[in-house]
């Protein structure tokens, strides 16, 4: 059954109004004008709405619950208006990315504290994952956005900004090499190192530059926590290779240090906030990615339409 919202609206207007004649001067048109659109509305629903012949409008059963419906709709019209203002003005969302784990760190907390803090309406969801994960979760419109190291090329996906992030050696300040202004990568792979798995793109960046260079890379611990790899290398035991940002508090307190690595790879790695293409970022999104961009990467290059993607994603 279709029912002309319009034309309940000219019976709930008679009923309120208690009279034809009443409801046509409220509504600027003739009481017969008013009849008639009444009388179209009963025939849609098959059921007297009035009761005929009164000068007054009285309401039938059948009446009365297309006026509950009418009230019923219209309330819930002005709760989905309030909703829509609400999120026009920022007050209530929700905002889902995917990161990849070396990002995880104070840089990252402090951006998400004060994120939360400007929009505490909003509730976020933060997927850790690997580069190819977060393409198919941006893909599948499981997430607004991803930020990672060097995302696959994929024709739907587009980068908003990168920024060049060095991998560096990251050490005991005790450690022999820690006072060196950099190391080559035969010495890197000469120590005992704790390195990320192999589907890690920062792990692919560093084994790509041992075999350019002719070398092997064989961790001593092989993790998917940067955590458990800062840990390694603050007692001593390995040496990490990793962005300074994922250890920077322990660079700051000088229980770590980070070394240069001479290798055209280790200095040509890229960070993207990727999105899909064609995908409309709220102002909230908005707001929180240039956040990121900001305090986690400094030195970003930014595409604000994310339209062409640089020539490295």
């Amino acid at each position: 059954m279709q029912i002309n919202d319009g034309r309940i609206h000219f019976l709930y207007q008679a009923w309120r109004s208690g009279s034809m004649r009443a409801a046509s001067e409220i509504l600027e048109m003739a009481p017969s004008s008013i009849s008639r659109q009444i009388a179209r509305l009963e025939h849609e629903v098959g059921s007297t709405l009035i009761e005929h012949g009164r000068r007054e409008i009285l309401l039938t059963d059948a009446g009365h619950a297309i006026i509950e419906y009418y009230r019923t709709r219209q309330t819930s019209l002005e709760v989905l208006n309030a909703h829509l203002l609400d999120l026009s003005a920022a007050r209530t969302g929700q905002v889902k990315f995917a990161i990849g784990e070396g990002f995880l760190g104070e840089a990252l907390y402090g951006t998400l504290d004060g994120f939360m803090d400007d929009y505490p309406g909003f509730t976020l969801s933060v997927s850790v994952t690997d580069t190819t994960e977060m393409v198919r979760l941006l893909l599948e419109d499981e997430v607004h956005f991803g930020l990672g190291f060097h995302p696959q090329s994929h024709p739907q996906i587009v980068s908003r900004f990168r920024a060049a992030v060095p991998l560096k050696a990251i050490m005991h300040a005790a450690h022999p090499l820690a006072l060196r202004s950099s190391i080559s990568i035969a010495e890197l792979c000469a120590e005992p190192l704790a390195l990320m798995g192999p589907m890690f793109r920062i792990r692919q960046m560093i084994d790509l530059a041992a075999t350019d260079s002719g070398h092997l890379v064989a961790p001593v611990l092989t993790s998917n926590s940067i955590p458990l790899l800062i840990r390694s290398a603050c007692v001593g035991r390995a040496v990490t290779v990793l962005p300074e940002f994922s250890a920077r508090s322990e660079l700051s307190s000088g229980q770590l240090v980070a070394v240069r690595i001479v290798s055209p790879q280790m200095q040509s790695v890229y960070v993207h906030l990727i999105t899909r293409r064609n995908r409309l970022l709220s102002a909230p999104l908005t707001a929180l990615a240039e956040q990121i961009r900001k305090r986690m990467t400094p030195a970003a290059l930014y595409s604000p339409t994310g339209d062409a993607r640089p020539p490295d994603l």
